[in-house]
């Protein structure tokens, strides 16, 4: 219960995450920050505007799917649990009350 008690006092946070530094996305979140300056600096003021809208749009619609998932998934492990604790009758008799 104290993970409830915890969010209800707002000190957890699933979409806070911290990135591992020399993990396999933070060197690949670098290399793409590298080639989006070199390409973004090509571009025109009135390019560059246009690709501001586009990754704003990218952004919007990573954190839809983001949320989705985090539910799908919170909602999955409720299922487990449910099943872990929940009757089962299976089909044979156990000689110890699980």
């Amino acid at each position: 219960m104290y993970v409830l008690k915890d969010l209800w006092h707002g000190n957890v946070s699933p979409s806070e995450r911290f990135i591992c530094s020399e993990s396999e996305y933070q060197q690949t979140s670098c290399k793409l920050c590298k080639e989006l300056d070199l390409f973004y600096n090509q571009l025109s003021p009135e390019q560059k505007k246009q690709y501001d809208k586009l990754e704003k749009l990218q952004f919007e619609l990573t954190n839809i799917s983001e949320e989705d998932l985090f539910i799908v998934g919170f909602r999955l492990g409720a299922r487990m649990i449910l099943d872990v604790v929940g009757e089962y009758k299976g089909q044979f008799k156990s000689p110890i009350e699980i």
